[in-house]
């Protein structure tokens, strides 16, 4: 299913991508078969870590590349006195100029399809340079896209792309607008990377209709870094059918957020900035927004003492990716330990995290992901008996609470876990094959 080597002599129909809100994939779609494509320094390496990296000369990278310039660049400033932006020292069309300012040389972004579905959200803006959305998600879409070139020694033109039953920044009151927003912006970031031909699929849909084998009822639970979704296959009449989906805006880095409200926030004494900071800083990727403002320092300036000091240094002094990073982490160590201790040295945290407490405080959060399933059978006609076996995908499926409410409804003997990271891009794969291989394409 995974194979690292391409036979030569036949040639690939199509690609299927996974772009995640924390790692993407893509996968190869042959006639006979699907690879996924191995991205990282190791053959067994098979995901990209979805970052964007931004430079002002115009450099961009995406994935592991994208970290690794950004750990040796994301120090360098620029003055706004000594900028060519401003060459006179006020007329500039830099937002974030000021007098006796500077900024960053690079940007490292995560979370960037936390953002398709937000109409009211266009882009960011750095160094007088516009970037929308679309643009930013083709940096990760055409590495993904190189990658997979190189692994085939040619160029492929049609490509099946994932998507969340529920986006995460979706606007309740108009999710039709909000898809329809999110859908152009997956579709132009495709086609300028390359894609002449794009296909959208459902992310659980795909996690199910890659299994090799169908028998009964299925669902797909795919709780991945921005949303949880499901998907439920109904094979009792004989061809199998997607029966229902239902998602919601719930994932992993939604619970890293809460960690921080809970745990980490207060450690620092954060709590006596104003709610609407403290809240902006629950994430990294709502934390980047606030990197991008160029009125943040003055209102630091005016909270000041040590929370003020402490926000500057992690906005400004190159600190957000690696805190970040240490409070998922943490949250991920929490799935094997009862306790596990956050250390942050450059901020000065230590702070001592337990299991119980952590999945107490995201309670609501696995409620609705509950709900999220049972407007799925109740979609699909089905009961919770009816399920013959329960597909497990992404890394938040390993939280214990969560496993645990699985096994309460349909018994632990019937869930299945399925690599993480790699299930989906491989049904997106099996759909580009039903689209644009030999035979003729199965219903779903």
């Amino acid at each position: 299913m995974y194979s690292a080597a391409v036979i030569p002599s036949q040639a690939p129909v199509g690609y299927g991508i996974d772009f995640g809100t924390s790692n993407s994939a893509i996968a190869v779609a042959f006639p006979d078969r699907v690879d996924v494509v191995p991205l990282g320094p190791s053959p067994s390496a098979m995901t990209l870590p979805s970052f964007v990296y931004l430079h002002r000369s115009g450099r961009r990278a995406a994935g592991d590349q994208a970290v690794r310039t950004f750990l040796k660049s994301g120090h360098e400033k620029t003055d706004c006195w000594n900028c060519s932006l401003a060459p006179y020292g006020w007329d500039t069309d830099c937002r974030q100029y000021r007098k006796g300012g500077g900024c960053n040389d690079a940007r490292l972004l995560s979370g960037v399809k936390h953002e398709l579905a937000k109409v009211g959200f266009a882009g960011t803006n750095s160094w007088a340079t516009d970037f929308t959305v679309g643009s930013l998600v083709a940096v990760v879409i055409k590495r993904l896209k190189a990658e997979a070139d190189t692994f085939v020694s040619q160029g492929v033109r049609r490509v099946v792309v994932g998507h969340p039953v529920v986006f995460a920044g979706a606007d309740p009151s108009d999710r039709a607008g909000s898809d329809a927003e999110a859908f152009s912006r997956l579709e132009l970031a495709a086609m300028e990377s390359g894609f002449d031909e794009v296909a959208f699929l459902p992310e659980p849909t795909a996690a199910v209709i890659g299994e090799p084998v169908h028998h009964g009822v299925e669902i797909a639970v795919d709780f991945g870094g921005g949303t949880f979704d499901v998907a439920v296959m109904d094979s009792r009449g004989g061809e199998p059918r997607i029966a229902a989906t239902s998602g919601v805006a719930v994932g992993g880095e939604v619970l890293d957020g809460v960690l921080f409200e809970t745990s980490v926030g207060p450690a620092l004494g954060l709590e006596v900035l104003p709610s609407w900071l403290f809240n902006e800083l629950r994430t990294a990727s709502s934390v980047r927004l606030l990197m991008a403002d160029p009125g943040i320092p003055a209102i630091l300036a005016r909270v000041g003492g040590r929370a003020g000091e402490l926000v500057h240094a992690l906005l400004y002094e190159g600190h957000a990716y690696d805190f970040y990073r240490a409070i998922e982490a943490a949250k991920i160590a929490l799935s094997s330990s009862e306790d596990t201790e956050l250390q942050f040295a450059p901020l000065g945290l230590t702070v001592t995290l337990r299991r119980s407490a952590f999945e107490a405080m995201i309670r609501p959060e696995l409620d609705l992901v509950r709900g999220a399933i049972q407007r799925a059978l109740d979609g699909g006609g089905v009961e919770a008996g009816d399920v013959d076996r329960v597909l497990l995908t992404g890394g938040s499926a390993y939280i214990p609470a969560f496993r645990a409410d699985l096994a309460a409804t349909f018994g632990e003997d019937r869930l299945e876990q399925r690599d993480a990271f790699t299930a989906v891009v491989h049904g997106l794969g099996v759909r580009a094959q039903q689209l644009w291989g030999s035979f003729t394409p199965q219903p779903v």
